[in-house]
């Protein structure tokens, strides 16, 4: 992520040639690898900047772009370089520099969406950006329509968080949550039911009847799952039936099974 024009202290020469350069903006993220630059671009909700890539790849590139009538340059570097602007991480020979997606709060979704098949994911103090990112990717995959997010206990959007979300975070409503009881009390007085995932849940998520109903899943925390007074606010907490040697499912497999469940 590039940070600031100022606050170079961390960046390497190429990172700050590029940003006088190309005059980058402060707060920008670096997006890496095909499906979610590709996504991104696709995304009108995103500010594009800038697409690194090498030579190979810069017809593709200029393709993508002008499909989607976007006007920004498409620069090649050397592939050593895109190592380094990703961290050494998977970035297929191309890196897209944009600004961050914006959140919108649970009262202005509420007030743009009013279908009866809205389904809904709370995340309530989940921290690690590749269980995020894979939650976002299920959430898509099995018909939820957004995602919250507490705005004082969830990480900053970073590259990871969104190659995880293999560009699904492009797709789907990113929802800012304030204090989460009360936005479980707003979805309830806007008829949903507000459900969540735990060890010790009352009731089999195989036996979960779901009609055309709007719901919300509430899911907890990788270490201590969901907090006391969540769970007491909940109108049903489900459990995944799992093999008794087994302590835990993983938070963001956790999830993909339960949103499978009340998606279908």
């Amino acid at each position: 992520m590039i940070k600031s024009k100022k606050s170079s202290k961390n960046l390497s020469s190429f990172e700050k040639n590029l940003i006088n350069k190309y005059n980058i903006p402060k707060n920008t993220i670096h997006i890496y690898g095909q499906h979610a630059c590709k996504s991104a671009i696709e995304n009108k909700n995103r500010e594009k900047i800038l697409i690194l890539t090498t030579k190979r790849k810069l017809e593709f590139w200029k393709k993508i772009t002008f499909e989607n009538k976007l006007s920004i340059k498409v620069v090649i570097v050397a592939e050593k370089s895109l190592d380094l602007f990703s961290k050494n991480n998977v970035h297929q020979n191309v890196i897209l520099i944009a600004k961050h997606l914006r959140k919108i709060k649970l009262s202005k979704f509420l007030d743009q969406n009013k279908s009866n098949k809205n389904k809904i994911i709370l995340l309530d103090q989940l921290s690690d950006p590749q269980n995020i990112g894979s939650i976002i990717r299920s959430a898509f995959a099995f018909g939820f329509n957004a995602i919250g997010m507490l705005k004082n206990n969830s990480p900053f959007e970073t590259s990871a968080l969104i190659k995880a979300s293999s560009g699904e975070i492009e797709k789907i409503t990113l929802i800012e949550l304030g204090n989460l009881i009360n936005e479980i009390n707003l979805l309830k007085q806007k008829d949903f039911f507000v459900y969540g995932l735990a060890n010790e849940g009352h009731k089999n998520i195989k036996n979960a009847k779901i009609n055309d109903q709007k719901l919300a899943l509430v899911i907890g925390s990788e270490g201590k799952g969901l907090r006391s007074l969540t769970k007491k606010n909940l109108d049903e907490v489900f459990y995944i039936h799992i093999d008794k040697n087994c302590n835990s499912l993983n938070a963001s497999n956790a999830a993909a099974i339960a949103m499978f469940e009340l998606g279908n």
